[in-house]
């Protein structure tokens, strides 16, 4: 009975992982990006950080870290502005990448950092996953060990399953794509990042 309800509670945060990581957002756009110019493994390791960044916010969602979430949501605008600024310097350096130079290796280390913090300076996604924990009706403010692993463990595989797809999807369509248009596709990358930036912080300093 144990391994049947832990098996039901890991499908949910499966579900559940594909809901939040599925929206298109920064973290989508630069996975779409680094597969073009890097290859699908740098694709896929950018998409793992954003699965950290899932899963750890899950948990903590999950586990009821109420203190947690309060500090998150104190300092809101603070990882907000951070994340704005972030996202523009991002934006400058996408914008200067040259499609028709061979690319240099991107450090794994890297692309999980780059991804992660921008998951984790959106405190928001926190009170999402709380908002879908609800609606599935599963982990109550204070779940049992197995419940909070089988969710986040779902969470993290059903985020990754999602940056797996758009990376492979990706690394097929790349395959008919010219130097010339890789140029493009970074430069329009770079607006729709700078965008969110601006987004960002626009939000920041309405709070």
């Amino acid at each position: 009975m144990l391994a049947v309800d832990c098996l039901i509670i890991f499908l949910k945060g499966m579900a559940i992982g594909l809901a939040m990581a599925m929206p298109v957002g920064p973290v989508g756009i630069l996975c779409i990006q680094r597969t073009l110019n890097h290859g699908v493994r740098a694709g896929l390791v950018s998409g793992l950080g954003a699965a950290l960044g899932d899963a750890l916010l899950g948990a903590m969602a999950a586990a009821g870290l109420a203190g947690v979430t309060e500090f998150l949501l104190g300092i809101e605008r603070e990882l907000r502005l951070g994340g704005g600024i972030f996202l523009l310097v991002l934006a400058l350096w996408t914008w200067f990448k040259h499609g028709d130079a061979p690319a240099p290796p991107l450090r794994p280390h890297g692309a999980i950092v780059t991804t992660f913090l921008l998951v984790i300076t959106n405190p928001i996604t926190i009170l999402a996953f709380l908002g879908f924990f609800a609606s599935f009706r599963i982990v109550g403010e204070a779940g049992r060990t197995w419940q909070i692993v089988a969710l986040v463990v779902g969470v993290f595989f059903g985020s990754g399953l999602w940056w797996t797809l758009l990376s492979a999807g990706t690394r097929r369509l790349s395959r008919r794509l010219d130097s010339g248009l890789v140029v493009w596709i970074n430069h329009v990358s770079a607006a729709a990042i700078a965008g969110f930036g601006i987004y960002v912080l626009a939000e920041a300093t309405l709070l």
